[in-house]
């Protein structure tokens, strides 16, 4: 199904994590050096980027079958949403496991273009980066980073643009 991006209603929530987050080997802190909500396209300097300036809208959480727009997912990762990436030259069972963790509630699975590895996951400034859907990391990072204490507006909707696939 091809990814339709919907206009919707989006806003924003106060809330605000806590500032311990768990210790998981291999996690990446990345500092954003902004959260401001932005037009257009922005110059991420990572892929998928963990943090930054982006879009007023969030994607929709769940699995995509087309790679969404940066912009609009990191505006998610604010939300408390952690992004499952990976490589469209996944093997479809290793896909068909990635897909369970989006019928989760804050978590955005989809193919990413261009990684150097075959799945990464990013919260907001974080990153984790894995060879195979059985690195048992990748459940640490989601039950971790879900709507998680590095998330600046952790707990606001998880919904905006975008239409999982089903």
């Amino acid at each position: 199904m091809a990814l339709a991006f919907l206009l919707g209603a989006a806003a924003c929530g106060g809330g605000g994590g806590g500032t311990t987050a768990p210790e998981i080997p291999g996690v990446v802190v990345e500092r954003a050096a902004g959260r401001n909500h932005r037009q257009g396209k922005i110059d991420y300097q990572k892929h998928p980027p963990s943090g930054g300036d982006h879009n007023p809208l969030p994607v929709t959480c769940g699995f995509y079958d087309q790679q969404p727009p940066d912009e609009f997912a990191v505006h998610s990762l604010e939300h408390g949403a952690v992004w499952i990436a990976f490589s469209p030259s996944l093997s479809a069972q290793d896909i068909a496991v990635l897909r369970e963790f989006a019928t989760l509630d804050h978590v955005l699975v989809t193919p990413y273009d261009g990684m150097s590895v075959p799945i990464t996951l990013v919260a907001w400034e974080r990153r984790l980066e894995v060879q195979s859907a059985s690195d048992p990391r990748i459940k640490q990072f989601v039950d971790g980073f879900r709507n998680g204490p590095t998330a600046p507006e952790r707990g606001s909707a998880c919904t905006g643009v975008g239409q999982p696939a089903s």
